[in-house]
């Protein structure tokens, strides 16, 4: 799976769903095709990126295209991915009117993203981890009133769903494990973390450091 196609399984149906930072516009070619939205909104800070969005969906109905930076409009669900975690609390932080629904892939600072959305009231749904290109990210839906809102420091930091049995979340707690052994003293408190999730996941930690 890829980032790309777990982020649009996450997407619901609704009446004006947004990609913010869309770039080329595919997730939003997604929405529109599948008809998942009565108006899709394709916004972008950058006018250039914009552009390329523009070309993309030149033909299909019920799109708007806004440069703006972040959420300044109103809509139901908003898509937020491409980017790092605190520039995606800095949208959300900053949002006109917050949506019902995200659905978010951050590149990194996951930590601090699922925090920022439990503090602004939402509830996790989904939370998959997915890897690309030797590299793993979290797909995060959450949702206003609905699914996990009290976080463990576990969930926090693999997913509200790290004990439930996940072949890319796994790889990704070996390879976090691998990289905290380099220096196993100054990374004690994290390898434990990381080993009592490894056990979740019915993995028998390396425990020789």
């Amino acid at each position: 799976m890829t980032r790309l196609s777990a982020i649009c399984a996450l997407i619901k149906k609704a009446d004006v769903i947004a990609d913010v930072g869309c770039d080329h516009g595919r997730v939003a070619e997604y929405i529109v095709k599948h008809k998942l939205s009565q108006k899709t909104i394709a916004s972008d800070i950058s006018e250039s990126c914009l552009s390329k969005a523009k070309t993309r969906l030149n033909g299909y109905d019920g799109v708007e295209f806004i440069c703006c930076d972040g959420i300044g409009y109103e809509c139901d669900e908003a898509v937020i991915a491409g980017m790092g975690g605190h520039t995606v609390i800095g949208i959300l932080n900053r949002a006109a009117v917050l949506p019902d629904s995200l659905i978010i892939c951050a590149h990194r600072n996951t930590y601090e993203v699922r925090g920022a959305l439990v503090t602004l009231g939402y509830g996790i749904t989904a939370d998959i981890t997915v890897e690309e290109r030797r590299k793993f990210y979290s797909v995060i839906r959450a949702e206003k009133g609905k699914g996990a809102r009290e976080l463990t420091e576990l969930q926090r930091l693999f997913g509200v769903n790290y004990a439930e049995k996940s072949e890319p979340l796994e790889k990704y707690l070996l390879s976090l494990q691998s990289t905290y052994m380099r220096a196993a003293d100054r990374n004690e408190e994290k390898l434990k973390l990381v080993r009592a999730a490894l056990i979740c996941q019915g993995v028998t930690p390396d425990t020789t450091n």
